[in-house]
This record gives structure tokens, sequence and C-alpha cells, in this order.
């Protein structure tokens, strides 16, 4: 459901300067329940309507073209949400010198993410607070943890790889019985 891709144009109002480095594009994680007319443009890009924010009247879908793989933004629609909510490390008043406190926000309130510049371990990340108010916090996480906090950990995801160690033994669960 979160997928993480590089940004190469943002169309929309107020929105171009999202882009932070014109040259290659900037990279940013999506919820892929607020993609919309999703098009391939040649065979290794992108293009798709972003709903920012989807239960507001004054707002639209801003466009944005980006280098994954057409097949891979659509296979993202098939990817279920673990949970409800995401666990999120946010810095209280988006201040770095703070120590963050774990928050918990609904998977369908996340809009999108980016790096921090110039601290790539930390991300800025909006949600749609109440549904509505979209709000901007800094958090103690990478982009690469971002997408990964929505994603399954089978066999068949490449990251689960990263989490269980294929070569390790599982002894089989043994039960106790108390009568």
């Amino acid at each position: 459901m979160l997928f993480k891709t590089r940004v190469t144009s943002w169309k929309g109002v107020g929105r171009e300067r999202h882009i932070i480095d014109k040259a290659v594009g900037t990279d940013y994680v999506f919820s892929s329940d607020r993609i919309y007319s999703l098009l391939p443009v040649g065979l290794t890009s992108s293009r798709f309507s972003y709903a920012v924010s989807p239960n507001s009247r004054k707002t639209g879908y801003d466009e944005i073209y980006c280098n994954t793989p057409y097949v891979t933004v659509k296979d993202e629609y098939a990817v279920p949400p673990l949970s409800s909510v995401l666990e999120l490390s946010i810095f209280p008043n988006n201040n770095t010198s703070k120590t963050p406190t774990s928050t918990f926000i609904n998977i369908h309130d996340f809009v999108y993410a980016w790096s921090h510049n110039p601290y790539p371990q930390y991300s800025w990340l909006i949600y749609a607070f109440k549904g509505f108010l979209n709000k901007t916090v800094l958090v103690d996480m990478t982009l690469d943890e971002i997408a990964g906090v929505d994603t399954d950990l089978s066999v068949l995801n490449a990251q689960w790889y990263s989490y269980v160690n294929p070569a390790e033994i599982i002894q089989p669960t043994y039960y106790l019985y108390v009568e």
C-alpha cells in the first residue's frame, strides 16, 4: 500500500516546489489508495493523479510523474494494509533535539512523505488529521522505514529477507498442557 518512488515532476497548485533536485527528482513515499488515472510513460516510468486532500472540496488531483514502472505501481493496489494504523516516531514540535514519541495514525490518513534535507535519517510526513486538515510532522524514520511500516513480512516479499534470516533454524512450537 505504501511505496517509495522518485518523483521527476509534480504538477498541481503550488506543488512544483516539492521537487528539490530538478535534475534527477526527489524520493517520496505515497499511498496507493490515493492514486487515480495511472498511465505508463515509456517502459520505465509512470504518471498518475494523486489526491492530496480527497475529503476537501477546495483541492483537486495533482499530476505526478515518477520513475517507477507502471506495472510496479499497479501491483501496489493489490497490497492490503497489515493494520488500520501506522506507528510513527514523531518529534514534538518538529524539533530534533527533543525525544520522539510514538504516534498512531490511521493508514488511510497517510498522504505522503519525503526525506528531510540535509538529514536523510529523518523524514517529513503529511497526514490528514481527522480526515480533513493536512498536518506536517518530522518523523525519526527514513523513507525506507516508513514504506516498510506497512509491508507484509511474507516469504514472497523481497523485504522479508532483511527482517528474517533464511538460514535460521526455527524449532517447532511446543505446547504446555495444564490440567
